[in-house]
């Protein structure tokens, strides 16, 4: 048996040395209810080319982030309701290749559109996005609408795609 060496990503989750530290992977790993969401998920998800300089995450609302918080203190932190939360949650490689927790195109694309109404996001990474998810094949639209019912933003859907068309 070999014995390599391995280096500390965080408590409990550690790596080889040989590998590049992987923040995606790190955060999931050692708090395992945070979804990547919002600009990490449309990124991790092809729909953006934008690497997120600071991660977006989605946790329950009761959940307690304080050591998130501290070790990540740029970490942008979403709270979400019991009918929200994991609402569109599936797994995808992140670029080192482990499956990482995060929410789907439609709920991802949904969650941008209620950021930008309220201000919060980026105009072009919103219409990248959509854009983005427009192109695809596999795009859903029926699933698409459900998702921005849930988040309440179906009316902006009706404007973005009024656009688009």
């Amino acid at each position: 048996m070999s014995r390599g060496r391995i280096d500390k990503l965080t408590r409990g989750v550690y790596c080889s040395l040989d590998v590049l530290e992987d923040e995606f992977a790190a955060v999931t790993m050692r708090w395992p209810k945070c979804i990547l969401s919002h600009g990490t998920a449309l990124y991790l998800l092809g729909l953006s080319d934008r690497v997120p300089g600071n991660l977006s995450v989605s946790v329950p609302r009761g959940y307690n982030p304080q050591e998130l918080r501290r070790i990540h203190p740029d970490m942008r932190i979403y709270r979400e309701s019991d009918k929200l939360y994991g609402l569109g949650k599936t797994m995808v490689k992140d670029p080192m290749g482990i499956p990482v927790p995060v929410y789907d195109a439609e709920r991802s694309i949904a969650d941008i559109i209620q950021e930008r109404a309220k201000g919060a996001a980026n105009p072009q990474l919103v219409r990248d996005a959509i854009v983005g998810y427009f192109r695809k094949g596999d795009r859903d639209l029926s699933k698409l609408a459900k998702m921005c019912e849930a988040v309440g933003v179906r009316d902006e859907l009706q404007t973005y795609l009024e656009v688009l068309t």
